[in-house]
């Protein structure tokens, strides 16, 4: 079996092509990934935007993994990594018609976001559920791997000067095998799933986990009345933007989760961090 990975250098991209264990692998991206774990993957350079270079290509592989996302709060940047990108694609998959896997990488709060990112997500699962034989993957916030993203997002806040957080939403954070594996065994399955973990963590809480194993100080609660404006006030304070404070202050928990259903021994957060060396 063959697997193009669109936007494969990203964070979700470079470790699943790792994990899913392809025959063969391409990734369509700008970037091109360092280190040796990534040579047997073949990469081919280009922009999502570039769809008379993007869209020959569907014709040669069995599964497409749509990972191209922007957070923009630029309304032309966001639809074109969000929207247009994924159009192109199904739209080519559907022409071809040859029963090619189509997995389009979403949220779970697609559709309860008020925001530009949130918006174009949905419109993105549209297009990709056009195809028969398609899979939506909406994710809570994912760990570990390579590069972790999730921890990466929390340092940055650190470096940013957040000491203060509203104890709201649950982040429910999945490993990044635990996803690998969930796709694998829905490889039956046609249309949306959820994928997050059983964890009732708080992105609070999984802050205040990292920096205590970090040596960091506490990120106090916001609580009350004057959670949401304590939100509003680091946006004001440049230490969050607008659309990143949505993003973790939405609740990720969804009990019909696949991964629920197929991960019997879940990797924890609480645990991963602890086996982290020390900054």
């Amino acid at each position: 079996m063959k697997a193009l990975f669109i936007g494969g250098s990203g964070y979700i991209g470079r470790n699943l092509m790792l994990l899913m264990g392809h025959e063969e692998t391409d990734y369509y991206s700008r970037h091109k990934l360092e280190g040796k774990e990534f040579e047997k993957f073949n990469w081919i350079e280009g922009d999502v935007s570039d769809h008379e270079k993007l869209v020959p290509l569907i014709k040669n592989y069995d599964t497409i993994y749509y990972l191209s996302n922007s957070y923009s709060a630029n309304e032309d940047e966001a639809m074109k990594v969000n929207v247009f990108g994924i159009k192109a694609v199904a739209n080519e998959v559907k022409r071809i018609d040859k029963n090619q896997r189509l997995i389009y990488f979403s949220s779970i709060n697609v559709h309860y976001g008020k925001n530009e990112y949130f918006r174009t997500r949905r419109t993105g699962e549209d297009n990709a559920s056009l195809v028969k034989n398609h899979l939506i993957v909406r994710l809570s916030f994912v760990f570990g791997g390579h590069n972790d993203s999730f921890i990466n997002l929390i340092n940055q806040l650190y470096s940013k000067g957040v000491d203060r957080l509203p104890r709201e939403g649950r982040a429910s954070p999945t490993h990044i095998e635990d996803i690998a594996e969930t796709i694998k065994k829905s490889s039956g399955i046609t249309g949306a799933i959820y994928a997050n973990s059983s964890s009732q963590l708080t992105f609070l809480d999984c802050m205040n986990i990292y920096g205590k194993k970090m040596g960091k100080p506490e990120i106090k609660e916001a609580g009350g009345i004057l959670s949401r404006h304590a939100g509003e006030k680091l946006v004001e304070e440049g230490k969050i933007d607008k659309i990143t404070l949505d993003r973790i202050l939405e609740d990720y928990f969804r009990e019909a989760s696949s991964v629920i259903r197929f991960i019997k021994d879940q990797k924890k957060f609480e645990d991963y961090v602890q086996n982290l060396p020390k900054a």
